[in-house]
C-alpha cells in the first residue's frame, strides 16, 4: 500500500504541470481581434448571422475601454438565427477543458431587453444564461463543467442572442468576451518545424516541414475565411516515422480576394489527428506576380505564371550576360519561353520588364 501511495504521488506534480491555465478575450478596443494567453489555442469570431456592426458607431464607451455595437436585432421576439458566435479550439495535437464564459453587456436607449446564451456541446439546444439587459454593464459569468467541456480536441462555441419587444432594435453592446479553462499538453506525433502561406497573384503557395515523425499517415491543409468554417485544400501523404527532417508543399489554386486563412491538420495511421495553428495569406488582385515554375526548369521550355503582367517582355541571359535566342508562347497568366536549341545544364538569369520595372530571376536548368 505504501508503494501505491508513494506512486500517485510522484506522478501527481507531472499531472498537474501538464495542464496549464489559458485565457481567449475580445476587448473590442476599436477592432475584433482576440488575445490568447496560449500557443496552442485558437479564438475565432465574433461570426455574426443576422445582425451586424454598423459602419459609424461600431464602438463605443464599454466596461474596460471599449465596446462593440451588434446592432439589426428583430423587433419582437427571441430569434435563435440572430446571434453572435464566439469559438475557442486546441491545436498541436491538445486538449482543453473549459471552466468559464463571461462577457459584459448593455444595450442602446431601445436595444433588445434580454440576452442568451447556448453552447455547441448540446447542439445549441440548451439555455445556458438568460439575463435581462439593463443600460448599464454587468457581467454575465457561466461555470463550465462537466464531460462536454473536459479534455476536448475540437472546436467548442458559444451564441450570445438578444430578445427585444421595442418598436426598432437598437444595440446590444459586448465588451471583454473571455473564456477560461486549461490545455492538457500531450505527445505529439510530428514535430512541425514551419507553416507557411505565401500568396502568389491569384494562388497562395502552401509549405511545411516536420523534424520528426511518428507514424504520420497524411497531411491535410484547410482553407477558411473567418477561422470558423474550413474546406480542404488539398492531402499529401506523410513520410511516416523518420527522425530526418521532411518538406511538403501544395496550391491553393482558389483563394478569395482579401484575407485566407489556412490551418494544417496531421491524421495518425490510427485515424487521430493533430491541428496546428493557423496562418494567414492575403490575395491583392492587382499586385503583378512573376514566378518561375517549376525551377529547375526542363532544358527546353521554362514556365512563367504572369499574373497581371501580360504585357511583360522576357529575355533570357547566359550567366556571363549572353543573350539565349527563344520564342515566348503566351496564354492567360501564364508563358512558356521556349529555346531555339535546347539549354545546357547551368544557371541562367531571366530578365523580366512589365509596368516598367525590371526584375531578374535564376532559373536552373537540369
Amino acid at each position: 500500500m505504501r508503494f501505491v501511495y508513494l506512486f500517485c504521488w510522484l506522478f501527481l506534480p507531472l499531472t498537474l504541470w501538464a495542464q496549464t491555465p489559458f485565457t481567449a478575450v475580445w476587448s473590442f478596443e476599436d477592432n475584433q481581434s482576440s488575445s490568447v494567453s496560449h500557443p496552442n489555442i485558437n479564438a475565432g469570431g465574433p461570426a455574426l448571422s443576422g445582425v451586424n456592426i454598423p459602419n459609424v458607431g461600431s464602438y463605443v464607451g464599454g466596461q474596460v475601454g471599449r465596446a462593440v455595437n451588434v446592432a439589426n436585432w428583430s423587433t419582437s421576439g427571441c430569434n435563435l438565427s440572430e446571434r453572435v458566435q464566439f469559438t475557442v479550439q486546441p491545436v498541436s495535437g491538445q486538449t482543453m477543458t473549459l471552466t468559464q464564459f463571461s462577457f459584459y453587456f448593455n444595450r442602446s436607449s431601445s436595444g433588445p431587453a434580454q440576452v442568451l446564451v447556448r453552447s455547441s456541446v448540446d447542439g445549441y439546444t440548451a439555455q445556458l444564461y438568460s439575463q435581462a439587459v439593463a443600460d448599464n454593464f454587468q457581467q454575465a459569468v457561466i461555470t463550465l463543467s462537466g464531460p462536454a467541456y473536459t479534455n476536448q480536441s475540437g472546436p467548442v462555441s458559444f451564441w450570445i442572442t438578444a430578445c427585444s419587444n421595442a418598436v426598432s432594435g437598437g444595440t446590444l453592446r459586448l465588451d471583454e468576451v473571455t473564456f477560461n479553462g486549461t490545455v492538457t499538453s500531450s505527445p505529439l506525433p510530428v514535430t512541425l518545424l514551419y507553416f507557411t502561406a505565401k500568396p502568389e497573384g491569384d494562388r497562395v503557395q502552401l509549405a511545411w516541414a516536420t523534424t520528426q515523425e511518428i507514424n504520420a499517415d497524411q497531411f491535410r491543409v484547410e482553407h477558411s475565411l473567418d477561422l470558423t468554417e474550413y474546406t480542404t485544400v488539398g492531402e499529401i501523404t506523410a513520410k511516416g516515422t523518420t527522425d530526418e527532417r521532411q518538406y511538403y508543399g501544395l496550391t491553393d489554386l482558389n483563394p478569395q480576394p482579401g484575407i485566407n486563412y489556412y490551418r494544417l491538420k496531421q491524421i495518425d495511421r490510427d485515424g487521430s489527428t493533430q491541428v496546428f495553428k493557423p496562418v494567414a495569406a492575403i490575395i491583392r488582385d492587382s499586385e503583378p506576380v512573376v514566378t518561375i515554375y517549376p525551377n529547375p526548369a526542363d532544358t527546353d521550355r521554362i514556365h512563367l505564371r504572369l499574373w497581371n503582367a501580360d504585357d511583360a517582355s522576357v529575355r533570357l541571359l547566359t550567366i556571363t550576360g549572353q543573350s539565349v535566342s527563344g520564342q515566348l508562347q503566351r496564354k492567360s497568366g501564364e508563358a512558356d519561353f521556349r529555346p531555339f536549341q535546347p539549354l545546357s545544364a547551368g544557371f541562367y538569369w531571366l530578365e523580366i520588364t512589365t509596368n516598367n520595372q525590371r526584375r531578374t530571376l535564376t532559373v536552373l536548368i537540369r
